[in-house]
């Protein structure tokens, strides 16, 4: 058994303010046809607002235009003012220790469409079953329905990591969600919207996880958590780990690691980063990514 020492210590330049932890956040991944790429961070605490930006969650708004040629942003379900942030972490009230994710509003200005949108399925699997029915869909009136399934097209993201989606809006108004923004350069236009929600509710939407990825989950630890000085990531899987990253709750990677070679055990010198809490990737030889969120004290 090999051990490899990762230094982070000098590594981040830009800290990380410290931030209430929210109990559950999922970054989700877009890329237009050209390359450009956008992340938004959603997610669900039972201390949050649903109708205000919260700052101790990291939200920020953003008043700026939207660019002129690719950017996602995300919107409060409930805020009539609809204001944008990159992060969004919803009032979540779902029943015992489910924190599924509440209805979030990604608001899109895409000039060169489709837009591939993207996630790590098994983030969701960590809190299964609870997150079973988390869907993406343009239907406005999704939330409204009496069987949430009747929405006319929904998205599950338990069953894939990934769409394309070409056209946003398929549904006619005014039961599409759309909403006027200002765009750089080209004034006010309606840009089109998709919610991201889940839903406690016999599991209409079902993972498609093989039994071999759920092994691996359990066969990749990362601890302690939370983390003082040391990270430890433990390879029980018999695969190759070609790379970890640490990123931070605003999408930016603060390290990136590769390697070609076998490693049983990683050890993660931690104590150069701000408190506050990252996503650790680790990716194995086989492509699957399994990714922990982490505290840093």
């Amino acid at each position: 058994m090999r051990t490899l020492f990762i230094f982070l210590a000098g590594c981040c330049t830009t800290v990380l303010m410290a931030q209430q932890q929210p109990q559950f956040i999922m970054p989700i991944w877009f890329e237009d046809s050209r390359g450009n790429k956008d992340t938004v961070w959603v997610g669900g605490d039972p201390s949050a607002s649903s109708q205000n930006i919260n700052p101790q969650f990291g939200e920020i708004a953003i008043t700026a235009p939207f660019d002129s040629v690719f950017e996602v942003r995300a919107v409060h379900t409930d805020d009539g003012n609809w204001k944008t942030s990159k992060t969004i972490v919803e009032l979540n009230d779902s029943p015992g220790q489910c924190y599924l994710p509440a209805s979030t509003r990604l608001m899109f200005h895409v000039k060169y469409p489709p837009v591939k949108i993207s996630w790590d399925t098994t983030i969701l699997a960590t809190n299964y079953p609870c997150n079973i029915n988390t869907i993406l869909t343009p239907d406005q009136f999704v939330s409204l329905l009496e069987n949430w399934y009747e929405a006319r097209i929904i998205h599950c993201m338990m069953t894939r990591q990934s769409i394309e989606i070409s056209n946003l809006f398929p549904i006619p108004p005014p039961d599409q969600l759309e909403h006027p923004f200002e765009v750089e350069g080209e004034g006010i236009k309606v840009l089109p919207g998709l919610w991201f929600v889940g839903f406690w509710d016999f599991p209409h939407c079902y993972t498609t996880l093989s039994s071999s990825e759920v092994d691996l989950q359990q066969q990749v630890v990362v601890s302690p958590n939370p983390v003082k000085d040391y990270l430890r990531i433990s390879n029980q899987s018999g695969l190759d780990v070609t790379s970890v990253r640490v990123v931070r709750l605003d999408g930016q990677t603060v390290y990136l690691w590769v390697d070609n070679n076998r490693n049983d055990w990683i050890e993660t010198p931690t104590n150069g980063l701000a408190s506050g809490f990252y996503f650790v990737q680790v990716v194995l030889e086989n492509g699957v990514m399994i990714t922990r969120k982490i505290i840093k004290e």
